[in-house]
């Protein structure tokens, strides 16, 4: 042990020869003054709070995983025999499967960072040497531990925008080890997705099947106004732009399927143009601080909120949104796959090319969707706007 401490020691001097270190290694004001800290205050300017996951905790939101293979959903998708009769019509009766369910695989989270036990604390009060004691500002130990809790947080919100399927038909990256989100949950297995993808089968059912359209859920695209044009016309169908319209057959569309549409999520500059176009046609687009703590607006009957984390062409402008937002490696926003949820461009189900979907002129931007989803939960994703 004397041995390590003086080569340790030899070692703190010979880095302190350094030219590039000051000499002295203190100035007068530094040697001789304390610097001005607030104690246990750290601002977190990485890390956004979401209004999707408040409202989701605010609900009491929470499935459970009991064990076993994977976690089963039933559902009813057909109906049983049944006409008007004349009296003693004679029928033949037969037995239809009416309901099935779905499957899904338990997904893992997980965040990570070393620990040393010489500089910090382990949380039991007894440990740590160099952040302890009254010269401590900020607990780095329970900083390290908050920030774990935000990085999950964030994957998870950031995956719940994706899939969780592996490569396959339609289906262009494999996303296997991830949750499966609404991109996945929201699709009918003809159109595809926000984010390119065509989902023939979710929860291990096939879409379009026995089951017919059970599971399915049709976008509403905005732009261009020429549907089955000609080729040589496609050019010219510019961005969609949502307005009131939208938004109410949006809403029908969840309604008609018995879905009872009372929160909407989408972009941040998705919902500063869903007020212009409220705006526009002097709807009440009154701000309202909801009980979760968010602000947001009302249409018929919706909370409408904005989530920081929801696909965006444009967040990354502002956010450190993984692969280039952030410039250390570590300091970027991302989920599960390393990835995130930052829109390109399009491809619409209705401007064909000898039988193939074409590139939308909603370049880089994610066009309106409405979705039905179990317990009813209903609403809006991300609009196609600049």
């Amino acid at each position: 042990m004397l041995i390590s401490f003086l080569l340790f020691t030899l070692a703190r001097m010979f880095q302190l020869s350094f030219a590039f270190l000051t000499d002295p290694l203190y100035s007068e004001i530094d040697a001789t003054n304390l610097e001005s800290v607030r104690r246990n205050v750290v601002f977190d300017n990485l890390f956004v709070d979401t209004p999707f996951q408040a409202k989701l905790r605010a609900a009491g939101v929470l499935d459970p995983f009991l064990g076993g293979s994977g976690m089963f959903e039933g559902f009813i998708y057909g109906r049983v025999q049944g006409s008007a009769l004349a009296p003693g019509s004679t029928v033949t009766v037969t037995r239809q499967q009416t309901n099935t369910g779905m499957k899904f695989l338990p997904k893992a989270y997980a965040t990570w960072v070393p620990l040393d036990d010489w500089e910090l604390d382990d949380g039991s009060g007894t440990g740590g040497v160099v952040n302890s004691g009254p010269a401590m500002i900020a607990n780095q130990y329970q900083i390290l531990m908050e920030n774990m809790t935000m990085t999950m947080n964030t994957m998870i919100e950031m995956d719940s925008f994706r899939h969780g399927q592996p490569t396959g038909t339609g289906v262009s990256d494999n996303r296997s080890l991830n949750t499966n989100g609404l991109d996945e949950g929201l699709n009918n297995g003809i159109d595809p997705s926000p984010f390119g993808n065509i989902y023939a089968t979710y929860g291990g059912d096939t879409r379009n099947g026995v089951i017919g359209p059970a599971l399915n859920s049709t976008p509403l695209w905005l732009g261009g106004t020429t549907a089955g044009a000609s080729t040589s016309s496609l050019a010219t169908n510019g961005t969609g732009q949502i307005d009131v319209n939208a938004m109410t057959r949006l809403w029908a569309q969840c309604v008609v399927t018995g879905g009872k549409p009372d929160m909407g999520i989408t972009n941040v500059f998705g919902f500063t143009a869903i007020v212009n176009a409220l705006d526009a046609q002097r709807r009440n687009t009154d701000m309202k601080k909801f009980d979760i703590g968010y602000t947001g607006v009302t249409f018929n009957g919706m909370e409408l909120y904005p989530d920081p984390l929801a696909p965006s062409a444009l967040a990354a402008d502002f956010l450190s949104l993984a692969p280039s937002g952030g410039k250390a490696g570590n300091n970027n926003l991302q989920d599960g796959a390393g990835g995130n949820t930052q829109t390109s461009t399009l491809v619409t189900p209705q401007y064909t090319n000898a039988g193939a979907n074409v590139t939308s002129d909603c370049a880089g931007r994610r066009c309106l969707t409405t979705f039905r989803w179990m317990h009813s939960l209903c609403g809006s994703g991300p609009i196609c706007t600049a």
